[in-house]
């Protein structure tokens, strides 16, 4: 399995809900995976960076999230030992109907004495969950103008790292000692997916979650106009000379998925159709509204899709502004 010297990330997050990292083909971890609650509206994953002149990655995920990565990297990085070989994101929603729950899950060998003492030097204090050690991280100064929330950080085994909010990861630890399976249903649409995906997707946007329609609106408009409450979406995508890009979306309406379908592939593939959009495979046609599909581009068509997801979520970002 390839995997991360810590000391070699380079972390660029271009989007409040995007984050991007360079990375290499593993099946996700299903250690991680079974840690995943049932209850998650956004599981994201990437692996370890291995390749260097690779194009940005693209992943989905929330504000939260790109702050506990950013932040898992800052508190993790006084352990020189250390190797990450998978990265999983989880976010779900909190009683408000907000995403206000998220949580980092990691996979690779953690000091975690070297790590909780660094902490613990920086203000960090030490509680038990359920014979378990936690370390209780106060916000960072430089977040604290937009992100005060205090947050757990559990090892497990020194393989597994837990980081997020304190009720994700109580969930995530009681699912450790109580030795749950994955969740059936993310396990069913990571099967639909490609096994060498280097990162990957699963959103079910069962509630109206304003940060959902605004990280789908900046992939897509039609996304955030046609995904409803119980429609699902997942993706993945492979990084070489072209990059592929797969999807598959599911809604009530079989024009619906077959709108969203052509408007994905159009908006990678470009207005000339200069993208190899491949026709969904017979055997993942389904009842209802579902579509599957792989959108093969050059790395100039990648760049210049990544430039207008930029591009429409700043003019979100402004509108949503002008708003308040």
């Amino acid at each position: 399995m390839l995997q991360l010297h810590i000391g070699n990330v380079l972390l660029t997050a271009l989007l409040p809900f995007f984050a991007v990292a360079s990375a290499s083909a593993v099946t996700p971890d299903p250690k991680l995976l079974s840690l995943v609650p049932p209850t998650a509206q956004i599981v994201a994953g990437m692996n370890a960076p291995s390749v260097s002149g690779q194009p940005d990655s693209f992943l989905l995920i929330t504000r939260n999230n790109t702050v506990d990565l950013r932040d898992f990297f800052a508190l993790s990085g006084v352990d020189d030992s250390q190797v990450i070989e998978q990265i999983m994101m989880v976010a779900a929603e909190d009683r408000t109907n907000f995403l206000a729950e998220h949580s980092l899950l990691a996979s690779g060998r953690f000091d975690q004495r070297r790590i909780f003492k660094a902490a613990a030097q920086n203000g960090a204090t030490f509680n038990d969950f359920k014979g378990i050690q936690v370390l209780v991280v106060p916000p960072f100064g430089r977040d604290q103008a937009t992100f005060r929330e205090v947050r757990w950080l559990a090892v497990i085994d020194s393989s597994i790292a837990l980081f997020g909010s304190i009720a994700s990861v109580q969930r995530e630890l009681d699912r450790h000692l109580a030795h749950s399976p994955a969740d059936p249903s993310l396990m069913g649409k990571l099967a639909r997916l490609r096994r060498d995906d280097e990162t990957w997707c699963v959103l079910t946007a069962n509630s109206q979650s304003g940060e959902i329609r605004n990280a789908l609106w900046a992939l897509d408009p039609k996304l955030a106009d046609v995904i409803d409450s119980g429609d699902t979406f997942q993706f993945g995508v492979r990084y070489g000379r072209h990059i592929e890009f797969e999807y598959e979306v599911n809604t009530a309406s079989s024009a619906d998925a077959q709108t969203l379908s052509n408007s994905l592939a159009q908006s990678l593939g470009g207005p000339q159709g200069k993208g190899s959009p491949l026709l969904p495979a017979p055997d993942l046609a389904k009842a209802g509204g579902a579509e599957y599909g792989v959108v093969k581009v050059s790395r100039a068509q990648y760049d210049a899709w990544l430039a207008a997801v930029r591009a429409r979520n700043r003019a979100r970002s402004v509108a949503d502004l002008s708003r308040r």
